[in-house]
């Protein structure tokens, strides 16, 4: 089986949708005046924050001004954000397992090095890739691929997580996917994925040999 797990963070690791959702919301309304439904938003998830911006401005300055208060709105809300039940336990025994567990997110470094502390992911991750360090995002496989260039050739690696573009950039890399149940919006985008998991204790089995 595997011998190498690579996780999304943001609907996989962390619950932050309401976070992300909500205080994207403050930001049209305060800004743009504009009232828009949060299921019109859930296409933010899992995609960088100024790529998500560009369905509301094409100016690059306003999308910068948008970032800006979007991220002010969302760290008033950091209280809302919670480990999904089950990630601590199932890291620590994929790391009594001997498996190799990376990070591939659409957070930048900044934001990751945050979360890692404050949630208490110290020591969890062996690789980490941020949205700052490859030119291309999800769903191109770049992520995936510079995790992959950190590993040995014996690596036998799965992605999880919970959005279409983490299925997409997945299968790019030549990598099965599974899908985080616990974090997806499934409207049926999901058929290709190779493995789906219910609990983050469903991804033990897939690591023994």
């Amino acid at each position: 089986m595997f011998n190498t797990v690579i996780f999304d963070v943001d609907g996989t690791l962390i619950d932050t949708e309401y976070v992300y959702v909500h205080s994207l919301q403050q930001t049209l309304q305060e800004v743009q005046h504009r009232t828009v439904p949060a299921e019109d938003l859930l296409f933010i998830l899992g995609i960088p924050g100024m790529r998500a911006l560009e369905k509301f401005t094409a100016d690059p300055k306003e999308r910068q001004h948008l970032f800006a208060v979007w991220l002010g709105h969302a760290a008033a809300l950091k209280d809302h954000a919670t480990v999904y039940p089950g990630i601590h336990d199932t890291l620590a025994a994929l790391h009594a397992q001997g498996v190799t567990v990376g990070v591939a997110t659409s957070k930048i470094h900044e934001e990751m090095q945050t979360e890692i502390t404050r949630f208490g992911f110290q020591g969890a991750f062996d690789i980490v890739v941020t949205a700052d360090m490859t030119a291309k995002h999800k769903p191109d496989p770049a992520p995936l691929l510079a995790v992959m260039a950190q590993l040995p050739e014996t690596a036998r690696a799965v992605y999880i997580g919970d959005t279409a573009p983490d299925l997409a950039a997945a299968h790019s890399a030549r990598l099965p996917f599974a899908l985080a149940e616990w974090g997806a919006h499934d409207a049926g985008q999901f058929a290709a994925a190779d493995y789906r998991l219910a609990h983050p204790r469903d991804i033990l089995p897939l690591v023994r040999s």
